[in-house]
């Protein structure tokens, strides 16, 4: 009997085991459910709001992924907003001694890290300092990256930063140019209701694998954006086909892959680039990406995973404006060079190389492609 009753007492001590409750700190906080990141942290703190309400609170975040470890404080978003700039000048300083210069804007020498609104964070490719420019390329802060993200903030503050778009368009400009060139594609763009980003990056300076990497940190720590299209011209096209041959890169879980219009890209390699490989005056000039454009198949790229389009420079009559390029061309790249299998719509333009976005019609044919999937069916054809 003695023994009957302890058997009975060891079985309910192990039933009673599985029903015993975990201790509070394996229990999730239900309040904490209900609250969700309002954008990517921001040196270890961030902004999250309670969904369908308007509570919004400041945290220093655990991890990466938002996770709140301490709450600091609660409000509406303007009030988070500036406790966030607070904390961050209390913890990294207000900035060094700055005056608002007029900046060039980057071009070889600089590479975007960070684009809101047009407010870019700039680091120098050689010394590894940082810099904040505004929409109309002023240097506002500079220094240290946690300096000019601190000034940012600032800036977000003072109400000089524009609500961010679902709809974010990325302008890549080609070798050794910058983002002026862009300026009326942009312009069309912004009025049909895009975000749109001209991001700099130094061309001449880094490898194709590094651009790729940059724009991956820039979309990374985009802020609104639902869906990301993309905008290239000539080298600009193997920066974003690199991109999205990369895998594990965060923003692919929040940000959908939309469109990609390739102006002049050499798709199957750059005759003109590989003719001058080993000039060494053009391996200085055109750094290491100059190597890599010489190389004739392409291929090496996956086809984008993406619904895209060509657009190509030529004169329409075979021989194009370049008489040392075979074929149809632009002055630079010819029409063959920038085929690439798999596009959804080709179109080509009689427009020499360097400005080929500045033109109209191909203004026209990209807002269409981005829109609809195709250029505009009262085109002419090639």
């Amino acid at each position: 009997m003695k023994r009957s009753l302890l058997l009975v007492a060891v079985i309910g001590a192990g039933l009673l085991s599985f029903c015993t409750a975990p201790p509070p700190a394996a229990i999730p906080d239900m309040a904490d459910l209900a609250f969700v990141p309002l954008r990517p942290p921001v040196l270890g703190l961030a902004i999250q709001h309670e969904a369908g309400a308007g509570l919004y609170r400041l945290v220093r975040v655990a991890d990466e992924s938002g996770g709140a470890a301490e709450v600091l404080t609660e409000g509406d978003l303007k009030a988070c907003e500036t406790a966030l700039a607070a904390t961050l000048e209390e913890r990294f300083g207000h900035g060094r001694p700055n005056v608002k210069l007029a900046t060039l804007g980057g071009l070889q020498l600089w590479a975007d890290r960070m684009w809101l609104g047009g407010w870019r964070i700039q680091e120098h490719v050689y010394t590894g300092h940082f810099r904040l420019l505004s929409p109309r390329s002023l240097r506002h802060a500079w220094g240290s990256w946690e300096e000019c993200r601190v000034a940012l903030e600032q800036v977000r503050v003072e109400g000089l930063i524009a609500q961010p778009r679902p709809r974010l368009v990325v302008l890549l400009h080609g070798l050794g140019r910058g983002t002026s060139p862009w300026s009326k594609m942009e312009e069309a763009l912004d009025a049909a209701g895009w975000d749109v980003a001209r991001i700099t990056y130094p061309s001449t300076r880094r490898s194709l694998a590094e651009h790729a990497a940059q724009l991956a940190d820039i979309l990374d720590r985009a802020e609104g954006a639902e869906e990301v299209h993309f905008v290239t011209h000539s080298l600009g096209g193997l920066v974003v086909r690199a991109l999205l041959a990369r895998g594990g890169d965060p923003w692919r879980e929040r940000i959908r892959v939309g469109r990609l219009v390739m102006l002049a890209p050499p798709s199957q390699g750059s005759a003109i680039a590989d003719s001058m490989k080993d000039f060494l005056p053009f391996e200085w000039l055109a750094g290491p990406v100059g190597k890599e454009l010489a190389l004739r198949d392409q291929q090496l790229f996956p086809t984008p995973p993406c619904e895209f389009a060509i657009i190509a420079g030529g004169k329409g009559d075979g021989k194009g404006w370049n008489p040392l390029l075979e074929g149809d061309d632009d002055g630079v790249v010819t029409v063959e060079e920038t085929r690439l299998d798999g596009a959804k719509d080709f179109l080509v333009v009689e427009r020499l190389h360097t400005w080929l976005m500045r033109a109209p019609e191909v203004i026209a044919a990209v807002e269409s492609f981005l829109e609809t999937g195709q250029f505009s069916p009262d085109r002419g054809e090639e």
